[in-house]
């Protein structure tokens, strides 16, 4: 058996051209094409079956799916390759919250906070709106609204921060309100 390292050029070129596809069938924005993109992403991890940026992208399709416990798995092996990959760390932050399991979420989200580098700007954004969503579920509403000022300060221009501001603003009021009525 051939080390990835020994690998032909042609493997490397095969992998990126079935990774390219499934990203392609994952962005055409048909659940149709979702088929298809898993079994490209499928048959590039074959190929080589340590490729972060393939498990990654396998967390993606299966999260577009639905099947939020097959995208935990697959960013899981992502982790286990790359732990401190930003990206990774964005996306099992992600895909625990759709699961409910909110804590663990939060600090994946966290950790992605304090590893992301400068030329993972593009990422900024969404990790701090995932932290604001899933502060929100755990009923953290101040936190959430400090979460949304901090992202903002950080990405003055976003338009997702911005509108995720008002309501994080206004289930903190809300929030308030029950305390001081008494109520649950």
């Amino acid at each position: 058996m051939l080390l990835w390292a020994e690998m032909p050029a042609s493997y490397d070129s095969e992998l990126e051209r079935l990774l390219e596809q499934a990203r392609e069938l994952l962005g055409g924005g048909d659940d149709a094409l979702l088929v298809d993109a898993n079994h490209a992403v499928n048959a590039a991890l074959q190929l080589h079956p340590d490729s972060v940026e393939g498990w990654l992208l396998k967390c993606q399709v299966a999260s577009a799916t639905g099947d939020d416990l097959a995208a935990l798995a697959a960013v899981e092996m992502a982790l286990r390759r790359a732990p401190n990959r930003t990206e990774a760390l964005y996306w099992r932050g992600a895909v625990l919250g759709d699961l409910g399991r909110h804590r663990e979420a939060l600090r994946s989200i966290e950790a992605a906070l304090r590893v992301i580098a400068d030329g993972e700007h593009w990422l900024l954004e969404d990790l701090c709106y995932e932290k604001v969503l899933i502060l929100d579920a755990l009923g953290l509403h101040d936190a959430a609204v400090a979460a949304c000022q901090a992202g903002l300060a950080r990405c003055p221009g976003s338009p997702l921060l911005r509108a995720a501001l008002a309501p994080a603003e206004r289930a903190r009021v809300k929030s308030s309100l029950r305390v001081i009525r008494g109520g649950a």
